[in-house]
């Protein structure tokens, strides 16, 4: 709790100092002497390259993980340090460049039909799959590996982690999967597990054309399949005999898996250190120029800002108290803005709980506006980034800078979700008007809420609560009980009571240490919580048609079929241009009816690193690869990635100019 009182402490410190810049969010100690914008691009790029080439560099990356993990199976896993190690040793068919332009990775070429519901790829020849010592098994990356790929996927006793997206899609899997766990339940008697493992070469949409041939085939189109090839670790090739022969051990430790990608994981101290070493067979060797990754676990009451301060990390994230605790000191003049995060964070609003009061009121639409006007989003942000708030808010589902149409299009700047991502909702004034307006249609001139009478909660394991039928309405705020998130609800009910008027609402919280989705959201044991959803791969779909009435992320059990109907009309869409209008008015319906309520992204403000910028593939949906990383012996300074950064942008939009 010490802690949690710093935070608020180093909130309102945030306040008097975001108060002294006049208005300037973007003020840093570290301007550049004479400003980037003042330079022609030719200068620019000048000064960019100038900086990269005066740099010494070291071939070992120093990077840390905070806890331990079971299996490096990269089917399965979920957790996202283990999936960021496996992709650097597990190469897919494409690949992102510094750009986020896709280029071949293991396939050296692609096509697609018209309609994008057929992908071939052709698979370099002579790939190999090496051990954890970086030898040879004499096997080699085939069409089949990838086929395999979907089999061991597909078999729901392999467990596949996040399997909806792909199960979905390819064409067959998802019969294919339930049948084998529709045998394994018992409720299919009339099958054997035999029969359908037999015929999955016959019925699922991903075939092995000849030795280097792979080809899909897919339930709808697709235009972007290469970002989910990019953000899925479920679209990777397996040696199907290898993995098969050691059932549940198959990637238990490094020397229990295979690798084709640009490094091996040659060391594995569980609970202590992981280490990466350049595969020597990679075929794209040359552009490998960190030659190891060495993952340290971080000891308990340390950080990883104290670690790279003492030099034994290469980066480090650098949180809010941390980062105003940096100022005036020899630091301050290395922390680095962070680029970006397609993740976005809400609010869940709870439709079919046990709570009379909020149940009643969350039908209206003026309540739910009250709640969307009542949040300060950029006091919030400003728990992750004190110096330039503005830039983590975010009022869409999906990210902006995340999907564009043929044209350049931002997704978010179609019409009419950018009136939404526009909107100012720091709004108090409205909040009132709107909760006003609730009261009048759920209340009578005692204040008593029609239609329910007083009586206890039940939200257990949460607790129970009672309620008196009467305002102000109660409200029950599920939380964590990790230190942030408490701090971020504190605010929320502060500004929401101010807002509205406690004579209107009362916003309770909890903060439940037992907090998951099978005792908080599943049975919905809540009223508000908070969460997050990720744009995981270049289309609006991911996320969207997940939030449909009966959607897999609709878990505050709303009704909504205007919204189904148009998720329906995009994926019917003619054209990919047609498709992203119609998901963006669908997007835009539910953010205005405050259905859910996004108000910030999951971007973290700052971070310090040794690494160059800008050196190693752009991958925004999956995650990030060390190939091409340039590592220095000395911390980057904000100057240098000033001038760096501008001359990026320049680079991107004449890459994205020509990509095809």
């Amino acid at each position: 709790m010490k802690r949690i009182a710093a935070l608020v402490l180093v909130l309102a410190l945030m306040f008097s100092f975001t108060a002294c810049q006049n208005g300037d969010k973007n003020v840093n100690a570290n301007q550049t002497a004479e400003p980037v914008a003042t330079k022609t691009p030719e200068e620019i790029s000048n000064a960019a390259q100038e900086i990269t080439d005066a740099k010494e560099y070291k071939s070992v990356y120093r990077t840390s993980f905070n806890k331990s993990y079971a299996s490096f199976n990269y089917f399965s896993t979920a957790y996202s340090t283990v999936r960021s190690i496996v992709t650097n040793c597990i190469d897919g068919l494409v690949e992102p460049d510094i750009y986020g332009v896709y280029v071949p990775s293991l396939a050296e070429s692609w096509t697609a039909n018209d309609d994008e519901t057929v992908w071939t790829f052709k698979i370099r020849q002579g790939i190999k799959w090496v051990d954890h010592t970086g030898a040879d098994t004499g096997m080699e990356v085939t069409a089949q590996d990838f086929v395999d790929g979907i089999r061991y996927i597909g078999d729901p006793l392999n467990d596949a982690y996040s399997l909806r997206v792909v199960r979905n899609l390819i064409e067959g899997l998802y019969d294919y999967y339930w049948t084998l766990d529709d045998i394994d339940s018992g409720e299919v008697a009339d099958k054997t597990r035999e029969e359908v493992l037999a015929s999955f070469d016959n019925t699922v949409g991903v075939k092995a054309i000849d030795e280097y041939t792979v080809e899909y085939t897919l339930t709808s189109s697709a235009p972007y399949f290469l970002s989910l090839i990019e953000s899925s670790m479920l679209l990777l090739p397996i040696e199907y005999d290898y993995a098969i022969e050691l059932g549940e051990d198959f990637g238990v430790d490094n020397e229990h898996m295979l690798y084709c990608g640009a490094y091996y994981i040659s060391a594995f101290e569980r609970d202590k250190a992981i280490t990466l070493t350049k595969n020597p067979l990679y075929w794209d060797k040359n552009n490998v120029t960190v030659e190891t990754v060495e993952y340290q676990m971080i000891p308990e009451g340390t950080t990883s800002l104290e670690m790279f301060k003492r030099g034994e990390l290469d980066d480090a994230t650098v949180e809010a108290e941390e980062y105003l605790s940096m100022k005036g000191t020899e630091w301050e003049g290395k922390l680095i803005p962070t680029e970006r995060s397609l993740s976005t964070n809400y609010l869940w609003l709870d439709f079919s709980g046990a709570n009379p009061e909020f149940n009643t009121f969350v039908q209206s639409e003026n309540f739910r506006k009250a709640l969307q006007y009542s949040l300060n989003r950029e006091a919030i942000a400003s728990l992750r980034d004190p110096v330039d708030p503005q830039r983590v808010l975010r009022a869409t589902i999906n990210a902006e800078g995340a999907i564009y149409d043929g044209d350049g299009v931002d997704y978010t700047d179609y019409a009419p979700l950018k009136a939404v991502k526009d909107t100012d909702y720091n709004k108090p004034e409205l909040a009132r008007q709107y909760m006003e307006a609730a009261v009048a249609e759920l209340c009578d001139e005692n204040g008593n809420i029609k239609g329910i009478e007083a009586g206890k909660v039940d939200y257990l394991p949460v607790g129970t609560f009672e309620v008196d039928a009467k305002l102000p309405v109660t409200v029950i705020y599920v939380g964590t009980d990790d230190e942030n998130e408490i701090v971020m609800a504190q605010l929320m009910k502060t500004m929401v009571e101010e807002a509205i008027g406690t004579d209107l609402i009362d916003f309770q919280i909890v903060c439940f240490s037992g907090w998951t989705y099978g005792t908080v959201a599943d049975p919905y044991n809540y009223d508000i919580y908070f969460d997050s959803l990720s744009t995981g791969y270049a289309d609006p779909s991911g996320i969207l048609t997940r939030m449909t009435t009966d959607g897999a992320e609709n878990v505050g059990g709303y009704d909504v079929p205007e919204y189904d109907a148009l998720i329906d009309q995009a994926l019917n869409a003619a054209t990919f241009e047609e498709r992203l209008e119609k998901f963006a008015e669908a997007e835009a319906y539910l953010c205005n009816g405050a259905y859910v309520i996004p108000f910030i992204s999951s971007l973290r403000g700052y971070y310090m690193t040794n690494c160059m910028p800008f050196t190693s593939p752009l991958t925004l949906y999956g995650n990030s690869k060390f190939k091409g990383a340039l590592v220095m012996d000395k911390p980057l300074t904000y100057s240098e990635y000033q001038t760096l950064d501008a001359a990026y942008e320049i680079a991107r939009t004449d890459a994205l100019k020509n990509a095809d």
